[in-house]
């Protein structure tokens, strides 16, 4: 009987267990990330609006998040401008560190001089950006 009951809580704890808890680990964070969303938009999604003919819209986006603690990032914008329309890439690089336990990151950018912060779980990061925009990129 002790056996069995040994092997219940076994069973248990093993079926308690959480694939988001395991994916928060710094080793899992590690890899390559591509663009889902901004601002609450599926990509393409158009980001600003100057007139009837100028628009820059958001085309497609990468996160890489490397296990030296450091990240790069880059996206594609189109900008239209008088029915002329040309590929912009911004791009943005630094560090990152985990805060606790959990998948709270903080990321540093060292392009911009600034620090934004970032969850990590489950096969996706999520940014919120100082602009107020928040993104999302999934393996």
């Amino acid at each position: 009987m002790r056996r069995f009951a040994a092997l219940l809580a076994v069973l248990l704890v093993a079926a308690c267990t959480n694939e988001i808890e395991t994916s928060t680990r710094p080793e899992a964070i590690v890899g390559t990330y591509n663009l889902r969303s901004y601002a609450g938009q599926k990509l393409p999604t158009v980001i600003s609006s100057a007139d009837v003919t100028g628009t820059m819209e958001l085309r497609s986006g990468e996160l890489v998040i490397d296990a030296n603690k450091s990240w790069t990032e880059s996206r594609v914008y189109r900008v239209t401008d008088g029915g002329t329309s040309q590929d912009i890439v911004f791009g943005s690089s630094g560090s990152w560190t985990l805060l606790g336990e959990g998948a709270f990151m903080q990321f540093n950018d060292k392009v911009r001089g600034s620090q934004f912060t970032g969850t990590a779980a489950g096969g996706s990061v999520t940014l919120n950006l100082n602009d107020g925009a928040t993104v999302i990129y999934s393996h």
